[in-house]
């Protein structure tokens, strides 16, 4: 844990360290962009904003507000990269989303690093798209004052969610794209009709059970680890179904779901026979890459390595949309009372 509370404040202070004299967020409003300073732009900005206007955040860190707009959040970035000059939007305490379903525009976030805080789904949420974006815990709310959670046709694409997702509700759909996902609570017996595909993802169960956390989901070139050694409990329900997929346990995880006639399976015990450097542990800098020899040898069904750098859209955290590099103000005004603000924009690459 101290380890990882270190690792999270250097992520922080290179964060702002590299959004130069201070931070900003852009809002773009029907071709007119108004910009807002420091902690609270976020904030400034989504209390400005109308469904449908884009939110630019600049390197740094920001307060978290309550998402309540269809709006879109391109961030920097959601992890450090030297080389590609890449310093993450930090996000800096819990929040929620409670956009209306009945609108014809859609929340996208983009290239965000939440700080070790949860993001509670409220009412239902349709169609919204997370990409590039670090999540410690991400969960739907279970209390009817609030409407419940129900998350309609999501998609999380090239993200990693460090801690856990957890879905308490039934009627629901999300899809996992090359994804890091831990704990992943996707329903269980009692909460049916829900729809889970996790596609050339790595998952991880650390503090659930896999057979209580894992109901009506399909796994499709991913990587499966838990923890749990026990070969009474360490097994995914029959109500899953895999495909190409590569379980890591002691035991066989596949075994309750051998007979359901699921595509090709591998299994391995030890992580070390799998992961170049990752042996289950959360890490900000772990890049979960596989050996030489598991790349050749366990091939998802289109031939490819399994696990997030695998498939049509293979892992990497750099955003694709402009992104803020730069951000100086002036010290002090001109005669005429101008101040003097220098913004640079790198195009994605």
């Amino acid at each position: 844990m101290k380890k990882l509370f270190l690792s999270l404040v250097a992520l922080a202070a290179a964060a702002m360290s590299y959004a130069q004299s201070s931070v900003l967020a852009t809002l773009s409003h029907e071709g007119e962009i108004s910009t807002y300073y420091g902690a609270r732009a976020l904030k400034s900005a989504h209390e400005a904003a109308e469904h449908g206007d884009v939110i630019t955040l600049s390197s740094g860190s920001f307060q978290a507000t309550n998402i309540t707009k269809a709006v879109t959040i391109r961030g920097a970035g959601m992890q450090v990269d030297s080389i590609a000059q890449i310093y993450p939007s930090v996000i800096v305490g819990s929040f929620y989303i409670d956009v209306p379903d009945s609108i014809e525009q859609h929340l996208t976030v983009e290239g965000i690093y939440c700080d070790n805080n949860t993001v509670t789904v409220r009412n239902t949420l349709s169609n919204a798209t997370f990409i590039k974006s670090r999540f410690y815990s991400f969960s739907s709310i279970y209390e009817s004052a609030y409407g419940y959670g129900f998350m309609k046709n999501l998609t999380f694409i090239h993200c990693k969610i460090q801690n856990s997702f957890s879905n308490y509700n039934s009627g629901n759909s999300i899809s996992f794209v090359n994804s890091l996902v831990s704990t992943p609570y996707v329903g269980d017996s009692s909460r049916p009709n829900n729809s889970f595909e996790f596609t050339n993802c790595i998952v991880r169960w650390t503090s659930t059970y896999p057979y209580e956390s894992s109901y009506y989901a399909i796994y499709r070139n991913c990587i499966l680890s838990s923890s749990f050694t026990s070969d009474s409990v360490n097994k995914l329900s029959s109500t899953n179904l895999v495909y190409n997929s590569l379980g890591i346990a002691s035991t066989n995880m596949f075994a309750k779901i051998a007979a359901l006639g699921s595509s090709m399976f591998y299994t391995a015990t030890n992580m070390e026979d799998v992961f170049k450097t990752w042996t289950g542990t959360v890490s900000e800098i772990e890049t979960y890459e596989l050996t030489d020899e598991a790349k050749t040898k366990y091939l998802g069904d289109d031939g490819k390595e399994l696990g997030i750098y695998g498939g049509n859209l293979p892992f990497t955290p750099n955003p694709t949309n402009p992104k803020i590099t730069k951000f100086n103000v002036a010290s002090k005004s001109t005669a005429d009372g101008k101040l003097s603000v220098d913004i640079e924009v790198k195009a994605a690459e």
